[in-house]
């Protein structure tokens, strides 16, 4: 059996990511949304509000707005299981999607900057909070509430925005952490 040594993968894990970029991208993706969304869950625990993403994005797609089978009504819109689990399939892909872009396009480009992998990863993670805070959830999730560009006009003021980019730095962590193909594990 080989195991991992500190801030190296194992040899069985290396060799999967090698020899199957896609499918460990896709499942790298889907570990790293995971604990992002329980990480964003439990933020009341450090002061920081919640974010429930999964449960933004139920809503967003669900077109139940009457009540009909609602076990919640948050903000005037009925969350429905319909609504739970469309929000929770559409959370992750997003987080797949955005793992596949890292993985595919952006990883490669930003290497000539910044050689650590873990790093490469936090830098997304900055990108994404940035389009998020400016541009998602002030015009999409929570939109003609008065939140302001970026945010800082809510009623939490800066706590939002860096529960924003907290979640994306570790959402960007762990792509870091466990995405890695050799060819360039020494940079």
């Amino acid at each position: 059996m080989s195991y991992a040594n500190p801030g190296k993968p194992s040899k069985r894990w290396q060799e999967w990511v090698d020899s199957k970029p896609i499918l460990s991208l896709l499942v790298v993706g889907v570990i790293a949304t995971q604990l992002g969304t329980y990480f964003g869950y439990v933020f009341p625990a450090i002061g920081l509000p919640v974010l429930p993403w999964p449960l933004y994005n139920g809503i967003l797609a669900s077109t139940i707005a009457d009540g009909f089978n609602a076990t919640v009504v948050d903000q005037g819109f009925a969350v429905s299981s319909n609504s739970f689990f469309m929000g929770h399939t559409l959370h992750f892909v997003n987080g797949v999607v955005f793992a596949m872009l890292w993985g595919v396009m952006f990883r490669e480009d930003i290497a000539k900057w910044v050689k650590n992998n873990i790093a490469r990863g936090l830098v997304y993670g900055v990108i994404m909070t940035i389009i998020s805070a400016g541009l998602l959830v002030p015009y999409a999730y929570v939109a003609e509430q008065g939140y302001g560009l970026f945010l800082f006009d809510g009623p939490d003021g800066w706590k939002l925005p860096f529960g924003i980019l907290v979640w994306h730095l570790i959402y960007g962590a762990f792509l870091g952490l466990l995405w890695n193909p050799s060819d360039d594990a020494e940079a």
